[in-house]
């Protein structure tokens, strides 16, 4: 074997050793500070005092803070309707009547039978002897046709359609000559159940919110919200005044909000984006998000940089609290002013 063969074996190993530590060395520094990897630039920021607010949004409508659906207690045919959208009633003015025909003509049939029961019982206590089996049958007789009268005037009664509060309306469902059925509407009845009109107070508008069921335990009565809504300029401010107990057919749960000072532009019916303040902090010590690597709940290290900015950044424990889109609570571990660093590719956030 040649000289230059025999150097060639003894080179090549050593070559590799000496690239082996040199990678090596390089991991290291790498993984302590891993703001040097490719494509983790890291920027530093300073620790400073700021707000954190936690919200719930959804999407929302203007709605009437008090609204009535009123339907006929009777099924018939309507024979007027005495108001329109835009009508504004009072309690117990008329908004549509049936034809009582039909109801009268029983009234009169039962009042008759009546009289006949009066005549024929006080005949049966004249007779002598009294007969009490035709005394008991026409009490009978007189008692059902009470009821049949009683019933009749209640139907007459169902045939006008009043207003149950104040209000304007907001829709009418019939006109003259259809036929509706008796009840409150629900939704899985037919088109011809649905509430023969609709009213509502304009003068108290909240915005309803469709919030979805994992959010709705956050939400209680009295929380800060607001409404975008759209049409109207600055946002609507206010405070979550209702949450239903159950949720609608869309499987959202309804919170209303209403404003303080409404604007006078508001209208039912246009659509808003509600934000709802489940928790602030006020002035408190923040960093980015992305700041934070998390060690558990509430737990997290932040790696900060020496004051002089020499020497290796610092791994430092914190105890974390409320976080929005843009800051993080440092509640322990911290103080304002350190400066930390954000990677620009952070990993999960706490």
């Amino acid at each position: 074997m040649s000289t230059g063969r025999r150097r060639l074996g003894w080179l090549l190993p050593t070559v590799l050793v000496v690239v082996l530590l040199a990678g090596a060395g390089s991991a290291v520094v790498l993984l302590r500070e891993p703001q040097l990897l490719p494509g983790r630039t890291a920027a530093v920021v300073p620790v400073v005092r700021a707000d954190v607010v936690t919200e719930i949004r959804a999407p929302g409508v203007v709605r009437s803070g008090g609204e009535a659906d009123v339907s006929f207690a009777v099924s018939g045919v309507v024979r007027t309707v005495d108001v329109a959208p835009g009508t504004v009633v009072a309690p117990g003015d008329v908004l549509a009547t049936l034809d009582d025909a039909p109801i009268r003509a029983r009234i009169t049939a039962a009042q008759t039978a009546l009289t006949a029961d009066t005549r024929d019982i006080t005949a049966a206590r004249s007779a002598v002897p009294v007969d009490l089996v035709a005394v008991g049958r026409f009490e009978a007789a007189a008692a059902r046709d009470r009821a049949e009268l009683a019933e009749a005037n209640r139907q007459l009664e169902g045939t006008v359609l009043r207003a149950p509060r104040g209000g304007t309306v907001t829709a009418v469902a019939g006109q003259v000559g259809d036929r509706v059925v008796a009840g409150a509407p629900t939704p899985d009845d037919a088109p011809s159940r649905r509430p023969f009109v609709r009213l509502a107070d304009l003068a108290a508008l909240v915005v309803r919110a469709a919030v979805p069921p994992r959010d709705v335990p956050q939400v209680a009565t009295g929380q800060p919200a607001s409404a975008a809504v759209d049409g109207v300029g600055d946002p609507v401010l206010g405070e979550v005044v209702g949450v239903e107990p159950a949720p609608g057919p869309d499987g959202a749960y309804g919170v209303s909000v209403a404003g303080t000072l409404p604007p006078p532009t508001l209208r039912v019916g246009q659509a808003a984006d509600v934000r709802v303040i489940v928790e602030r902090a006020i002035g408190v010590l923040v960093v980015p998000p992305a700041a934070v690597r998390p060690t558990g709940p509430d737990r997290g290290t932040v790696l900060v940089r020496p004051p002089d900015g020499r020497g290796p950044d610092r791994a430092v424990a914190v105890t974390t609290g409320l976080a929005d889109a843009t800051s993080v609570e440092i509640r322990a571990g911290l103080r304002e002013g350190d400066r930390v660093l954000v990677p620009r590719d952070p990993g999960p956030r706490p």
